[in-house]
């Protein structure tokens, strides 16, 4: 009897270390896989003056050969009728199978986002192997000297891109849109999106730099206007997607100074309403700051705090209404407003919806570290 219990607890044990085995030994048999592939880190779309693709993509390349380093970074460039056909186009020059799986972003040059990209986002979406997880951008400047510049702070374009727009998250200024956002978007509503928008910056000590400056906005598939930095901030706070970043208020104590106020967290509540042919669209944007500097000096009196609270609101309530007025003027949706009136009004269908909106902006701000500092420098 105590055989017999021994053997079947054996047995168990035996079992599990199997199934451990599975999983621990369960790796890469040698290097030939990632020596023979070639992982794409960036993709860029452009197009020639008859409007066909040319595609580039940037890959490393893993190498086990300690004479050679251990990857390797290598540029393609392909042109064809279609996007396939440039793809097609770039696999009879490379040694290796080109992978997209690890692709960090999709960028289109501003001449082909200009004439459409209508066309190339149907190889994007149906290809296993571009995820969804890419972020989306426009870059303005020459493609073939992009992808020959070297930017000493990555080696590899994609990884910057990627990295660029996680850090650029500190700035509420910053327009940031992951490919699968893109897609979404563009399927509801009346289609438009906001983009990134990256450029070489200008005036910059060597290496060369690149930085995110504003959004490009595409309407039907095509780049029809371009969000400023400055427009940027108010965009967010009514998009509710401002996180961190900064606002420069007016030095109560010296009007041609600022004071910093550093941004800890935002949060946008959004309210439509339509009645006789009317819509106001509301928006209750809630923040907390600590202050972050002082230009001069300031005494933070309650007088002080108080005016720094009301002007910070003033601040953001003008910015909101700024922009939206612009783009009002424009007839385009950048808010998403058709979207919203459909959730609460999915039986009412509206002509024009964005000449008769009304955008009604309540800021409250939470100054969080006044304790009992006085002065401030």
């Amino acid at each position: 009897m105590y055989k017999n219990k021994l053997s079947k607890r054996k047995r168990i044990f035996i079992i599990i270390c199997i199934i451990m085995n599975c999983f621990i030994m369960s790796s890469c048999f040698s290097y030939t896989d990632i020596d023979r592939v070639l992982f794409v880190t960036a993709l860029m779309i452009d197009v020639d003056d008859d409007g066909n693709p040319i595609v580039y993509t940037e890959c490393f390349r893993g190498m086990r050969d300690a004479n050679e380093g251990m990857e390797k970074r290598v540029i393609f460039k392909g042109n064809g009728k279609t996007v396939f056909e440039a793809i097609r186009d770039m696999n009879s020059l490379a040694t290796f199978k080109i992978n997209y799986t690890q692709n960090k972003v999709i960028i289109f040059t501003e001449k082909a986002a200009e004439s459409g990209i209508a066309d190339f986002i149907d190889f994007l979406d149906r290809d296993q192997e571009l995820l969804v997880r890419p972020y989306i951008a426009v870059f303005r400047g020459d493609a073939d000297k992009f992808f020959t510049l070297e930017f000493g702070q990555e080696k590899y374009i994609g990884f910057l891109v990627l990295r660029i727009i996680e850090n650029i998250g500190a700035s509420s200024r910053a327009v940031t849109k992951t490919f699968n956002d893109f897609y979404n978007q563009r399927t509801m509503g009346n289609g438009v999106n906001v983009v990134t928008i990256i450029q070489l910056k200008k005036e910059t000590l060597e290496p060369p730099k690149l930085q995110i400056n504003g959004g490009a906005v595409i309407l039907d598939d095509k780049m029809v206007s371009i969000l400023t930095t400055d427009e940027g901030q108010g965009y967010n706070f009514l998009m509710n997607r401002v996180s961190s970043g900064t606002l420069e208020i007016t030095n109560p104590c010296d009007i041609n100074k600022f004071v910093t106020l550093e941004i800890l967290s935002s949060k946008t509540k959004t309210e439509v309403y339509y009645k006789d042919n009317a819509i106001t669209l509301k928006k209750k944007i809630k923040v907390r700051v600590n202050f972050g500097e002082a230009q001069k000096k300031i005494i933070l009196t309650k007088d002080n705090i108080k005016n720094i609270q009301e002007n910070s609101e003033l601040n953001i309530v003008k910015a909101t209404q700024k922009i939206f007025k612009v783009y009002q003027g424009m007839g385009i949706d950048i808010f998403d407003i058709e979207d919203e009136l459909y959730i609460k009004y999915p039986k009412i269908k509206v002509e024009n919806y964005i000449d008769i909106t009304k955008l009604e902006v309540e800021v409250e701000t939470e100054i969080m570290n006044t304790g009992d500092v006085k002065n401030f420098e």
